[in-house]
């Protein structure tokens, strides 16, 4: 079993579309240099992912570049 270690300040949890108890949390750990996200069902963490704090302006990058066009009905709302 893994290190327990208390969740920090600074993060955010998002629910995942499917539903089901899944979310995915984000946490900065300034100490240890990382970023941790991890993946949830219910209270159960399944998965997780250190990336390196030299890496995070790397992934705010690709994240700001996603753009998803506008659905159409949205288009047509504003005409």
């Amino acid at each position: 079993m893994g290190e327990l270690v208390a969740l920090p300040k600074s993060g955010d949890v998002f629910e995942d579309r499917r539903g089901g108890d899944r979310t995915m949390r984000v946490t900065c750990h300034p100490q240890r240099g990382t970023v941790v996200v991890s993946l949830w069902v219910d209270k159960i963490c399944r998965a997780s992912f250190q990336l390196a704090s030299e890496d995070l302006p790397r992934l705010q990058s690709a994240l700001a570049e996603m753009v998803f066009p506008a659905p159409p009905d949205a288009l047509s709302d504003t005409a």
